[in-house]
């Protein structure tokens, strides 16, 4: 367990270099701060994916973004030079639909989330309920008639939603009121770095108010959630944890969710979290096995990589 400052991976020296690229087989990456940011892309990020792969590690994306349909993410990394096939990138939208089938989830889902969220619940066979979409009076009789309701909700989702309002938000937390309802939530940052040094407010923000009125512990989706882990383990057939690298941007998400699963974490400094935030952090599950500048650093690290420029 650390619980000193980090090491950067370019202070290793030669047989250090050798133990930590031995020590796993699998990447589980994520990739918004990592791969690219909202406006710009990390450079030469596909080439270090290209090398780790050519060194014979297995990977995998996890990311907590289901606004970006997988196509759409897939296109990007062609850009990038990245190949990638549609199994090898993870969100919470999919994890979701794994977990519902898991516990043999029957009945209606009340959701606050992207069209694109919705869209892998609605493919697999669920039925959602979503609303209120538009304007409402500022009265308390047109708001009960838009928030009050007897429909069979038994679970309330949330996720990323740019047109979420306070009515949804209370008609969520009336549903919540039922025994058997289940409160899921999917990203879980509070902040979402979009820029260099700007963040907004992220799902998690919102999803804490439903937490704390309903009093409902939620059930993850995206990391740093368990459900999530499990399933990745399950469908790689990972036996032995230690054996996966996790490198992501953000601490709560990315080493957290590593370090509850038992893997080794790789911080980059390109997105949600910064040197001088990461020398800060006192919580010992919050601090990384390792950080880099870039993940682009792990090509020094890599045999027969050369940082060129694309060609």
């Amino acid at each position: 367990m650390t619980t000193t400052t980090p090491q950067h991976i370019l202070t290793m020296s030669g047989e250090q270099r050798q133990r930590f690229l031995e020590s796993f087989d699998w990447v589980f990456s994520d990739i918004d701060g990592v791969i690219y940011n909202l406006e710009s892309d990390v450079p030469d990020a596909g080439l270090a994916y290209n090398a780790l792969e050519r060194a014979g590690k297995r990977l995998t994306f996890v990311t907590n973004n289901s606004v970006r349909t997988l196509e759409q993410t897939a296109r990007r990394f062609a850009k990038l030079k990245i190949q990638v096939a549609p199994e090898q990138i993870w969100h919470p939208a999919q994890t979701l639909v794994y977990y519902l089938r898991s516990i043999q989830f029957e009945g209606l889902i009340y959701i606050m989330a992207s069209s694109q969220f919705k869209a892998v619940l609605q493919q697999a066979g669920f039925q959602l309920l979503e609303g209120p979409n538009h304007f409402i009076e500022e009265t308390y009789e047109d708001l009960a008639r838009h928030i009050f309701d007897k429909q069979p909700v038994r679970a309330v989702v949330i996720d990323v939603d740019f047109n979420l309002t306070s009515a949804k938000l209370m008609r969520a937390h009336l549903y919540l009121r039922h025994p058997d309802c289940l409160l899921i939530t999917g990203a879980t940052d509070r902040l979402l770095p979009v820029g260099k040094g700007v963040n907004i407010i992220g799902p998690g923000a919102f999803a804490s108010i439903l937490v704390e009125a309903s009093g409902q512990p939620p059930i993850v989706m995206g990391k740093p959630g368990r459900p999530l882990g499990d399933m990745l383990l399950q469908q790689n057939k990972i036996t032995d944890p230690r054996r996966v690298l996790m490198i992501g941007d953000m601490l709560a998400q990315d080493v957290l969710f590593g370090r509850q699963l038992g893997f080794q974490t790789l911080l980059v400094l390109t997105g949600g979290c910064s040197l001088h935030q990461l020398l800060a952090v006192t919580d010992p599950d919050l601090l990384p096995d390792y950080y880099a500048d870039s993940v682009v650093d792990l090509l020094q690290l890599l045999p027969e990589s050369t940082p060129k420029a694309h060609g």
